[in-house]
């Protein structure tokens, strides 16, 4: 998002107003030590809503009554303000461009300042329009909290490159030593980059919702169809012993009838089935008997070779049981040697005995490894069994209803034999079977079927929309664009030579930075050498991450500013006790030091280091603002200063005023505290 800081600052404890102003592109804020360089990146991130107040101790701290930073968002100014206070308020406020001059200390009334938690809520408005990151609302409940969403928060892992961080080979990333933090990052990237939208959070939980009445609907099916199922068991056998008694060849009434509409399939049956439907001479009833007991004998064959299998797994259980508490009892052998036998006659070796000892050797293996796979073949008996006993289990209930059935034929029979009448015995059998009717559970799944497939419709029009989002192709293609970008920047950095041309690699999957090498090997950030690889490796991501941001325009989210606190570190350590009053005297004491130590680097070929990093950085700017109409703000504090720019730059425009050597941040500092200190 196009976003640039217009000024920053702070009050003092005399309402004097102390602040820097910041221009389009690249900003270089210059001087000694301890004047204030380093607050700068600080007191941005207190206001950009820090949980915690990270200002270095000294002046400004002393002195500060309020901080604050004015934003350009997109063209909205706003201004954001935090106490040095205990109490956790901000204070965030749209105005105008033209009132910027007007900011004053009686602008940031008391009643303005609001909790933190609101204060977050109000910023991220400005740069985000999401309020649920849900994917699942299932995963919700069982965490029974919302996901955290995108805080603004995030976007300073984007912006800032503190002093200890720029040049450091364990981290790239301000803010991503607690890692839910990272993972929060990580996981809300996509919806930062624009790849996602409040409105695919949505269909995503309005795709699971759907889902999960899919699923209720099909286990209803499911379920019926059992019910269905065990109704056919109950009425087949009765209809079909009814039809045999009285010689029916064909079904009078068809099954399925009985399964959707009972009472129907019952008159039907009174009404069809009556004495003259009777064939008292048909042989139906013996051919059934005979039928039910050759598939009981079927199944009976089947049961007991069954059964046998179970007896002899059991076994083999048992004795698997008894070898292993053997050979616990016993060293198992691990090696064998033999000593070289000599002929005392002829004193010629015998070869066969070495030979015989590899054997062994190979046999003890052997051994060993079947001692070893006791315990594995015992766990596959016992399953092999489990599943034994419930097809005997199920072959057993088969049995007993056979046997149900052909005990009715024969009491039928028996009762025929005792002169009871067919048409008697006939209208018995149907009295059975009307009682059963009259317990079933009848089922109609076409409602449910019409149900099923409008919610499938549902379903693939959800999956369809999210499916135009293509997040893991758009991610794996932002990927692309960053390593392609950091390609083009880095080769213009002062890499090793073992690491040219320099081959970084970055992923939003993981947020790892490696060099991938000629031999296809990933050298990550912290196998890389010096500090000026860590230093470069770091610039050239985050001006990659940043040129694609600025692509991006309004569909990302994150702010187009980066934050390079004290780049040059790497070249001049004993800079941070820079007390000169001019860059040039400090670069004379550092020649001087060098010699002093015998350091065999000169200083003339590191500061072409440092101008050739200004110059890229420049040269990056403009040739963004030329390509998309604006660039990312970098803002640099540095002690480097004089420079010259390979693009024809004047450093002194980059400068802009803000150069620290005869004073520092807070200037002038209140007269009463000095007065003070006089005295002391």
């Amino acid at each position: 998002m196009n976003t640039r800081i217009v000024e920053l600052g702070l009050f003092d404890n005399q309402n004097h107003k102390h602040s820097i102003h910041f221009q389009k592109g690249l900003n270089v804020i210059t001087g000694k030590s301890s004047t204030g360089k380093s607050a700068v990146i600080e007191i941005f991130d207190y206001c950009f809503a820090a949980s915690e107040n990270t200002i270095p101790k000294g002046v400004i701290t002393d002195y500060a009554e309020l901080y604050f930073v004015v934003l350009l968002v997109n063209g909205q100014c706003l201004v954001l303000a935090r106490k040095p206070s205990i109490e956790q308020r901000g204070f965030v406020k749209r105005i105008e461009q033209n009132e910027i001059e007007k900011i004053q200390v009686d602008f940031f009334e008391k009643q303005l300042f609001i909790p933190m938690d609101k204060f977050k809520k109000v910023l991220r408005s400005y740069f985000l329009d999401i309020n649920d990151v849900d994917e699942s609302l299932e995963v919700r409940t069982l965490r029974e909290q919302k996901a955290p969403t995108p805080s603004v928060r995030s976007f300073a892992s984007f912006m800032l490159q503190h002093q200890n961080l720029i040049a450091n080979k364990h981290a790239l990333f301000y803010r991503f030593d607690e890692k839910e933090k990272r993972d929060q990052l990580v996981e809300h990237t996509k919806i930062f980059l624009g790849v996602v939208d409040q409105k695919y959070f949505i269909l995503s939980q309005a795709k699971e919702l759907l889902e999960a009445e899919l699923r209720k609907i099909e286990r209803e099916i499911k379920f019926n169809k059992n019910v269905a199922d065990d109704n056919k068991n109950k009425i087949e056998p009765m209809l079909r012993q009814l039809y045999s008694m009285a010689g029916i060849e064909n079904a009078i009434v068809p099954l399925d009838v009985f399964l959707t509409n009972p009472n129907e399939a019952m008159a039907s049956l009174d009404s069809a089935l009556n004495s003259d439907a009777i064939n008292y001479t048909s042989s139906k009833n013996e051919e059934l008997h005979s039928l039910l007991i050759k598939q009981r004998n079927d199944e009976l064959a089947t049961l007991r070779n069954l059964q046998r299998q179970a007896l002899s797994i059991n076994k083999n259980i048992d004795d698997t049981k008894k070898f292993a508490e053997k050979i616990t009892s016993h060293n198992q052998v691990t090696s064998a040697s033999i000593s070289s036998s000599i002929c005392p006659f002829c004193h010629s070796e015998n070869k066969l005995l070495p030979q015989r000892a590899e054997s062994l050797k190979k046999h003890i293996e052997f051994l060993n490894n079947k001692l070893a796979f006791a315990n594995p073949v015992k766990s596959m008996y016992e399953t092999k069994l489990f599943d034994i006993n419930k097809e005997i289990e199920k072959i057993t209930e088969n049995i007993n209803k056979l046997t149900k059935q052909i005990s009715q034929i024969e009491a039928d029979n028996q009762k025929i034999k005792d002169n009871q009448s067919l048409i008697e015995i006939i209208l018995n059998q149907k009295a059975r079977l009307r009682a059963l009717v009259e317990t079933l559970n009848t089922v109609d799944d076409v409602e449910l079927d019409e149900k099923r497939e409008r919610l499938k419709t549902q379903i693939d029009e959800k999956e369809k929309l999210l499916n135009e989002y293509n997040v893991n192709a758009r991610m794996k293609e932002l990927t692309e664009k960053v390593n392609s970008y950091m390609a083009e920047i880095g080769k213009n950095f002062d890499f090793e030579q073992s690491y040219k041309p320099i081959n970084l690699k970055f992923s939003f999957e993981t947020f790892d930075l490696y060099h991938l090498n000629e031999k296809g090997e990933k050298v990550y950030l912290r196998s890389m050498g010096s500090g000026a690889n860590w230093l470069y490796s770091h610039i050239t991501l985050f001006l990659a991450l940043h040129r694609l941001f600025t692509e991006l325009g309004d569909k990302c989210s994150i702010p187009t500013i980066v934050f390079f606190d004290q780049p040059t570190q790497v070249y001049f350590p004993d800079f941070n006790r820079d007390n000169s009053k001019s860059f040039a005297e400090q670069k004379e004491k550092e020649i001087q030091s060098r010699k002093d130590f015998s350091e065999k680097t000169s200083v003339d070929d590191d500061m072409k280091s440092v101008e050739n990093l200004f110059s890229q950085l420049s040269i990056y700017c403009n040739e963004l603002e030329t390509k998309y109409t604006y660039s990312p703000q970098i803002i640099v504090t540095d002690h480097a200063d004089n420079l010259t720019l390979s693009n024809g730059v004047s450093f002194e425009s980059l400068v802009h005023g803000n150069r620290w050597r005869d004073r520092g941040f807070i200037n002038p500092v209140p007269k009463k505290e000095i007065d003070m200190s006089t005295k002391n």
